[in-house]
């Protein structure tokens, strides 16, 4: 059984014949980002709830070592069969790297009939991420990138109770370049209605990032939100996360 750290734990909550899929982020967070939304989520709409832990995340960082994209999109996929077995309709919120994957996973599974996604990158902001493919490429180079980095996680946010990783595996660089190249290529092959929601101090991603996502989709009815002052962890954020749920469940709802 795997060992979880304390709030870090998957989460399911028994609810109706609609069901969300919610998939958190790839930073060094874990479940524990998304379960204040996925209760009141539950609360409001009665959805029945699975917040899985992706492979890596909630245990220990090393546990991050040999991820890659393909292992995260299972999970994705698995948590949707999951919820098929006893939902007629499936959702899926993601926040960040969770949002890539939901557009992944929409792109392929026409079962999905609606997402949101919080801060999804089309980009990001940080260079290195573009050069670090070529540069890990080469031996002499390879050798001098940093096996591991900080955590980004702010300290207001570990105030709050944060559970997550001190640091990450550089590598996970590699698995976001992977996601995002995919993105790119499948972002025409979602068509179900779709909310993509940034905020406009988000230091993680491009400013263009909601934009460009929303563009490239093939759904008739897609919408772009973006939260003025909002961070990349908006729905830690007491100032912006009311907004954020609010929208999020009323486009849901709306499209049930």
């Amino acid at each position: 059984m795997t060992k979880y750290l304390v709030g870090a734990e998957p989460l399911f909550i028994e609810g109706n014949a609609s069901g969300c899929l919610l998939l958190h982020g790839a930073g060094g967070g874990t479940a524990w980002d998304l379960k204040e939304f996925s209760h009141q989520l539950h609360e409001k709409t009665g959805m029945t709830i699975w917040l899985p832990s992706l492979t890596g995340f909630g245990t220990q960082p090393e546990d991050l070592f040999d991820v890659t994209l393909d292992t995260w999109i299972t999970d994705a996929q698995s948590g949707l069969e999951r919820l098929l077995e006893t939902c007629g309709r499936v959702f899926i919120v993601g926040h960040s790297a969770g949002g890539v994957l939901a557009l992944l996973t929409a792109s392929e599974r026409k079962e999905v009939v609606g997402l949101v996604t919080w801060a999804a990158p089309y980009n990001v902001r940080t260079r290195l991420l573009s050069i670090l493919p070529t540069l890990n490429r080469i031996p002499l180079l390879r050798r001098a990138i940093p096996k591991t980095h900080e955590s980004t996680a702010p300290e207001w946010l570990k105030a709050q109770g944060w559970v997550g990783y001190e640091w990450i595996p550089t590598s996970i660089g590699l698995v976001m370049y992977d996601g995002l190249k995919r993105l790119k290529k499948t972002l025409n092959h979602v068509s179900c209605p779709a909310l993509i929601i940034q905020g406009t101090a988000d230091g993680a991603i491009t400013r263009d990032s909601a934009q460009k996502i929303v563009q490239g989709l093939a759904s008739e009815r897609k919408e772009t939100l973006l939260i003025e002052g909002a961070h990349h962890p908006m729905m830690n954020e007491d100032k912006y996360k009311n907004e954020l749920f609010a929208r999020t469940i009323e486009f849901l709802q709306r499209i049930q």
